[in-house]
């Protein structure tokens, strides 16, 4: 909950529904790199995924707290992914395996994350 001097601001459903998704986010990019890790596979993936993952558990604290570095935080990293999705569609890039249809499916959601942190009623939530 978001605090305004006296008055608390329920924290919205779908701001708890999107930290918790880069939550499990999180979780599944920790446990893929250290698949790479085991499997003594390159070391840009493993990077790239233990990034994202240490990136999206501190998003998504600042998402559930209601902090607006993680509003912030969020749609840039959103605007990265989706660049990452493009390019998937294009080249083949060595740190993540995509097919045309994870790459546009990566765009699209990630530009719902975008669209939806914008609208006023949830940035609203995270004025502080």
């Amino acid at each position: 909950m978001a605090k305004y001097g006296l008055f608390i601001m329920e924290r919205p459903f779908g701001v708890t529904l999107l930290a918790s998704f880069f939550f499990v986010q999180s979780v599944i990019n920790v446990i893929i790199a250290f698949n790479y890790y085991a499997s003594s596979a390159p070391l840009l993936p493993m990077v790239y995924y233990f990034l994202t993952s240490g990136a999206g558990f501190v998003l998504a604290y600042g998402l559930w707290v209601g902090y607006k570095w993680g509003r912030i935080g969020t749609m840039l990293l959103s605007g990265s992914q989706i660049i990452v999705g493009l390019l998937g569609l294009v080249v083949s890039l060595d740190f993540e395996a995509t097919s045309p249809v994870q790459a546009v499916t990566k765009v699209i959601v990630y530009a719902i994350v975008i669209h939806f942190l914008t609208r006023p009623e949830i940035s609203e939530y995270f004025k502080k």
